[in-house]
């Protein structure tokens, strides 16, 4: 049921990054040269209000998905979690607000290239909105109710992108740009046409709050038939005791999570940020393999925790690292041979000065989707003091990385790496020693092995893959122009190529191939999907 449960997320996400790469290219391409700079002003302000999301969460979430998990009264946990969050995130905006006057009025300083107060304080409501929908969101984890979350966390693109695709439709005449729209508007919609044009930016992020607020609307409707009851001291006291050695880790692990953005848009203009922001973005697709996974173990690890069941645990965990690897190599490799073409089709020429920033940032997916069977197994284990530990640590090497590696003159630059490439050498660097550190951590709790054999055969076969598609793509002249289709033939034959290796390195077998082949079955599917909708909550 992991498999089924995690296939379902992999699915509804590469759904919605689907649409929001859709967004995006239509961007690019109706806005050119402004896209990146209208990008990297809104992924500036993300990541600049995300430094305050460190108030909204302080490990609260994870309490709740374990107790949750754990059986404990679920109307109980969901009003004591609900008054956390609405108690935090009313905290979060009141510490903006005072920054924000305290920056102009007492420093007398204001915003730097890569954003205006505008889009600021437009989102402030989406960090609002995107702390409150957890209430639902993080219930269904621990109730691991896989099609209730998808559902909701697919309303965000499809809300978002047709209207940001209708800001895009209506030009730009702000900022120094002149961009036509590029459809003739009636008559009766030039007003709201010229509104949109003129205010380019501050539309665009208006899409990204209605976006989250369709999130947190259609979550809460499919929370209204659980049961809700009052917040209960006791079991606050309960939440606090799982939160307290991970608050720490939880507040460093925001800002280094943001702070790498923020430190782009510091040093350089917001383009440079529109670079390493849409790779990020990019990079989504091969991300949701990881996180699906995540999603579902961690609350799988925890039921098993509280049965004592520590040689399923540890088969669990083997068995999720096998598939992750196995899974994940493949598509790491392939956007490191095809960098620019991808960047080509997947945006615009004027998104490949990013291709170096994804060569590296690729490698990221990598490591964390290594990392999460052991991360999931510390949390499950109850121990999230020990990831709290190695997440501090990492997370201060993540920012003194980052400020050595990204300012033009930084530790690195005379090899060329600063900037958006600095940080995501910075990024890399940093969960490296994560992935160390977490496998150690896990061997010392349970027992479980460092390094399977099955994870350098996967590297191996990878690398066969890339050496042959590497030689026959670049005989093409004009690699990086190729369309699409010819981009997606080069996928189908790389993983022909690397079930060949794996199948002659006995690493990939007909049980193998029965179990992708069975998670794929749509009447399961559905008919999993239709029992979740269907089922009552349990109090």
């Amino acid at each position: 049921m992991i498999a089924r449960k995690s296939f379902l997320i992999v699915t509804t996400h590469f759904f919605i990054d689907f649409l929001g790469w859709v967004g995006i290219v239509i961007l690019a391409k109706l806005w050119g040269g402004f896209a990146p700079e209208a990008i990297g002003i809104i992924g500036f302000a993300m990541s600049f209000i995300s430094l305050f999301g460190i108030i909204t969460d302080l490990g609260f979430s994870s309490a709740h998905v374990k107790r949750v998990s754990e059986g404990k009264d679920l109307g109980t946990c969901i009003g004591t979690f609900a008054a956390i969050k609405i108690l935090l995130t009313g905290l979060m905006v009141a510490c903006i607000f005072g920054a924000i006057y305290i920056l102009k009025n007492v420093l007398n300083r204001g915003f730097y290239d890569a954003t205006t107060e505008s889009v600021i304080i437009v989102i402030v409501f989406h960090a609002i909105f995107t702390n409150l929908y957890t209430i639902a969101t993080q219930t269904f984890t621990g109730k691991r109710e896989v099609a209730k979350l998808q559902i909701t966390m697919m309303m965000e693109n499809i809300v978002k992108v047709p209207l940001s695709i209708i800001v895009a439709l209506a030009g730009v005449t702000s900022m120094g740009y002149n961009i036509v729209p590029a459809i003739a508007w009636p008559e009766f919609l030039r007003p709201i046409q010229k509104f949109l044009a003129a205010h380019a930016v501050g539309s665009l992020a208006m899409t990204y709050v209605f976006g989250i607020m369709a999130v947190f609307l259609v979550g809460m409707y499919l929370l209204r038939k659980y049961p809700l009851k009052k917040p209960s001291w006791s079991l606050s006291k309960s939440y606090f005791s799982f939160a307290l050695p991970i608050m720490l880790a939880s507040v460093v692990g925001t800002v280094a999570h943001s702070v790498d953005s923020v430190m782009v848009g510091y040093f350089y203009a917001s383009t440079e940020v529109g670079y390493y922001y849409t790779v990020q973005r990019i990079l989504s697709f091969i991300s949701v393999l990881y996180i699906s996974v995540g999603t579902v173990l961690y609350p799988t690890i925890s039921k098993q925790h509280s049965q004592k069941d520590i040689s399923g645990i540890i088969s669990t965990a083997h068995l999720s690292e096998r598939y992750m690897s196995m899974v994940l190599i493949p598509p790491v490799l392939f956007v490191i041979v095809f960098s620019k073409p991808i960047i080509n089709i997947m945006l615009s020429s004027a998104f490949l000065p990013a291709a170096p920033v994804l060569i590296v940032l690729v490698l990221l997916p990598l490591i964390r989707g290594l990392s999460v069977p052991y991360s999931s197994l510390i949390h499950g284990m109850n121990r999230p003091d020990i990831a709290a530990k190695i997440g501090v640590a990492v997370c201060i090497i993540n920012i003194i990385l980052n400020y050595a590696f990204i300012p033009k003159n930084g530790l690195l630059s005379s090899f060329g790496i600063n900037g958006a490439i600095g940080a995501a050498v910075a990024t890399v660097a940093s969960f490296t020693v994560t992935f160390i550190g977490l496998r150690l951590a896990a061997k010392k709790l349970s027992g479980i092995k460092l390094l399977q054999s099955h994870t350098p055969r996967h590297i191996i076969a990878g690398i066969i893959m890339a050496g042959i598609l590497y030689y026959i793509a670049f005989q093409i002249p004009f690699i990086d122009e190729i369309r699409w289709y010819i981009l997606l033939g080069f996928a189908g034959l790389g993983l022909l190529i690397y079930l060949g290796v794996m199948f002659l390195l006995r690493e990939f077998n007909k049980d193998d191939l029965n179990f992708f082949l069975d998670i794929l079955r749509i009447n399961e599917m559905i008919k999993y999907i239709k029992s979740e909708l269907k089922s009552k909550p349990k109090k």
